[in-house]
């Protein structure tokens, strides 16, 4: 493309009747002008179309940027999210077993329980027995002839005036004492729940 420079130099041979020098000269002034405008109308908008293409580069480059920082951050969240997911399931699997344990814990403890309770209810049925038995061998003992006791039959007597006319005190028949040998022996011997444990 010729600038308006060389435009302007050019010089066109003179030859035999050509055209009028001055037309041809102030016509060339207008070319001149004219192209000159254009050609520094041309120049500031490839200047215009520099700074406006190397803007479209650097959004392009801010997109690339922000695509890559999107991406980033849904792998990122969806990161964040399994592992948020597996750290739930192995709470879960821990609570469970902790669950477990503390039940089976207590189904021992209750078995434990129930089996003291049993062995108590043993104890007492024991304990029963040997004092109903001890009751029945003091009744027995009650109703035996050393402790039966004879009333005897009082000849009827009738108040006496004076003192000489009272009678003598009367003797009361002499009891046999109970000695140990007649007593049945019976056997209260305690145990200790907590030593047959």
């Amino acid at each position: 493309m010729l600038t308006p420079i060389e435009i302007q130099s050019r010089v066109f041979k003179s030859v035999g009747l050509g055209y009028d020098k001055k037309d041809v000269d102030s016509f060339m002034k207008e070319i001149v002008e004219s192209y000159e405008a254009l050609y520094r109308e041309k120049m500031e908008l490839m200047d215009k179309i520099n700074v406006l293409n190397s803007g479209i580069q650097n959004y392009k480059a801010m997109e690339k940027t922000m695509q890559k920082a999107l991406v980033l951050a849904q792998k990122t969240a969806d990161d964040t999210q399994e592992t948020a997911m597996r750290n739930a399931h192995v709470i879960e699997k821990e609570a469970l077993a902790k669950a477990d344990l503390i039940v089976n814990d207590a189904r021992r403890s209750l078995e434990q329980i129930h089996q003291k309770t049993v062995l108590l209810a043993q104890q007492y049925e024991k304990y029963k027995l040997q004092f109903k038995s001890l009751a029945a061998a003091q009744v027995e003992l009650l109703e035996s002839e050393s402790f039966q006791f004879h009333i005897m039959e009082l000849p009827k007597t009738e108040i006496p005036k004076t003192e000489q006319e009272a009678p003598k005190p009367l003797e009361m028949p002499v009891q046999k004492t109970v000695s140990e040998e007649t007593l049945p022996k019976i056997d209260i011997s305690f145990t200790n729940a907590a030593s047959q444990e």
